[in-house]
C-alpha cells in the first residue's frame, strides 16, 4: 500500500532514449486492477461519493435522481468488493430515523501528477482525493523534449515504486503552454517548444493512461475541487512567477481560452514603472510583475551584476533596504492594479493568487490591497483576495487532479 508521504529530490538524470523496455510494460501490467466501476449507475455513485461523500443512500438517490431500489443495486457491489463501506449509524435530518452513511475505501487507488518547469520536473503520487502520498523532483539538464519525456517517465516510475500494490488510474502532466486534447503541446514558450507530442511520448514510455494539461488550468482544477474556493460558483485564479497565469471559473466550469499559451493578463497595460517586457510593451503586467523583470530591477537596487534571487530581494526588503523595498512595493502595486482589473471585468466572488512569485505580494500585502482599492469604485462589490504561498508540489497535485477528472470522474 501507499500510505506515508515521502519527499525525494534527485539531482542526477540518466537519459534513456525513450524506448519502451520489457520491465516498464511488465511493471504496469502486474499492478492490481481497480475495482471501481467505470460506467453505469455504479460509476455515478462512485463519482458522487468521491466528490461529496460520505453520503446516505437517500442523499445518493436525491443527488442522482435514482429510486431507492436503484441505489441499493448500485451500492451493494461496491460494498461486496470492499471499495465502499458503511459508516456508523447517525440520525437523519431533524432527528429523524437512523441512517447509514456510505464512504469510499480508496487506499489502493492512486494517480500520478507531474509539473514540468524549465529547470526541474516535480511529481507526486496521490490518492483519488488528491492527498499527496509521495513526492519527488528531478533536475533537467536541458528542455529537449526527449530529455524531458525521459525525466517525466523516470520520476513516475520512481514514485510508483513506493506504492507497488496500488491500482494506478493514470498520469496527469502539466506544462505552461497550449495543449490540445490528445496531449500535443502546440507551444510552450518557457520550454522553447513548438508542436511536441508529449502525451504520445509518455504513453509509449509508461504504458499508462496520460493526460497533458495547461499548468494554470490544472491548478484551478485543484482549487475548484479542494481549495478555499471549492464552495464558490465563480472565482478567478492569478499566478505570478516566471510568467503570469489566469483562469476563470463560472458556474463551477473552467472557462478555457482558445489558446492557453498566451495569458490574457500578461500584457495588459498597467502604467506602472518604466520597464519593457520581452514583447516590447512598456508598463504592461509582465514588465513589472514577471520574475525576470523583478530580478532585473533588484540587481540594480542591490548593486549586483545579475546573480539575484527573489529570496535575496525579499531578505533585503525585510532588513529595511530602501531600494529593495521600492522594487517589492512596485511589484505589489502592479499586482493590486491587475487584481482590480480582474475584479471589475470578470466579477469573481474571490480571486486566488499564487505562484512562485507570491512572496512579493505576501511581503507587501498592504500595498496590494491599497492599490486594488484605489483603482476600483468606492461602491464596487467587495472581492476576497486569497494570497496562497505554494510550491511546485502543489502544481503537481493540480496535474494529479487532472488525471482524476479524466480517468476516474470522466471514466475515459
Amino acid at each position: 500500500m501507499c500510505r506515508v508521504k515521502e519527499s525525494v529530490v534527485t539531482t542526477l538524470l540518466i537519459v534513456g532514449g525513450g524506448a519502451v523496455d520489457d520491465q516498464t510494460v511488465t511493471a504496469a501490467a502486474v499492478r492490481p486492477p481497480s475495482l471501481l466501476p467505470s460506467r453505469g449507475t455504479g460509476h455515478q455513485v462512485v463519482v458522487e461519493l468521491l466528490l461529496h461523500g460520505p453520503l446516505t443512500r437517500g442523499e445518493l438517490g436525491l443527488a442522482l435522481g435514482l429510486t431507492p431500489g436503484s441505489v441499493t443495486r448500485a451500492v451493494r457491489p461496491l460494498l461486496d468488493a470492499g471499495v465502499a463501506a458503511e459508516l456508523d449509524v447517525v440520525l437523519g435530518p431533524g432527528l429523524g430515523r437512523p441512517v447509514t452513511p456510505i464512504e469510499l475505501v480508496l487506499d489502493r487507488d492512486v494517480v500520478v501528477g507531474v509539473k514540468i518547469t524549465a529547470a526541474r520536473v516535480w511529481g507526486v503520487v496521490a490518492g483519488l482525493r488528491a492527498e499527496v502520498l509521495h513526492e519527488a523532483s528531478v533536475e533537467l539538464p536541458s528542455t529537449d523534449p526527449v530529455v524531458v519525456a525521459d525525466a517525466v517517465a523516470d520520476i513516475v516510475r520512481q514514485l510508483l515504486s513506493q506504492c507497488p500494490d496500488t491500482a494506478v488510474h493514470g498520469v496527469g502532466v502539466s506544462v505552461g503552454g497550449q495543449v490540445d486534447g490528445a496531449g500535443r503541446v502546440r507551444t510552450a514558450p518557457l520550454l522553447g517548444w513548438v508542436d511536441v507530442d508529449l502525451g504520445g511520448a509518455l504513453r509509449q514510455r509508461l504504458a499508462l493512461p496520460v493526460v497533458v494539461d495547461n499548468d494554470v488550468v490544472s491548478l484551478v482544477r485543484a482549487e475548484r475541487w479542494l481549495g478555499a474556493a471549492r464552495d464558490l460558483d465563480r472565482f478567478a485564479l492569478v499566478t505570478i512567477g516566471a510568467g503570469l497565469g489566469y483562469a476563470l471559473v463560472v458556474d463551477r466550469v473552467i472557462l478555457e481560452l482558445p489558446s492557453s499559451a498566451r495569458s490574457p493578463i500578461a500584457h495588459v497595460p498597467l502604467g506602472i514603472g518604466d520597464g519593457v517586457c520581452d514583447e516590447g510593451h512598456r508598463g504592461c503586467a509582465s514588465s513589472v510583475l514577471a520574475t525576470a523583470a523583478v530580478l532585473a530591477r533588484a540587481a540594480g537596487a542591490l548593486g549586483r551584476g545579475g546573480d539575484v534571487s527573489l529570496d535575496d530581494l525579499l531578505a533585503a526588503h525585510a532588513s529595511g533596504h530602501a531600494e529593495a523595498t521600492a522594487v517589492v512595493e512596485e511589484a505589489a502595486e502592479a499586482l493590486g492594479a491587475l487584481l482590480a482589473l480582474v475584479a471589475d471585468l470578470a466579477w469573481p466572488r474571490a480571486i486566488v493568487v499564487t505562484g512562485d512569485g507570491i512572496g512579493l505580494a505576501l511581503a507587501s500585502r498592504d500595498v496590494v490591497d491599497a492599490a486594488m482599492r484605489a483603482r476600483r469604485a468606492a461602491d464596487a462589490e467587495p472581492v476576497t483576495v486569497d494570497l496562497q504561498a505554494t510550491g511546485f508540489t502543489r502544481w503537481a497535485r493540480g496535474a494529479a487532479v487532472a488525471a482524476v477528472e479524466t480517468f476516474v470522474v470522466g471514466a475515459r
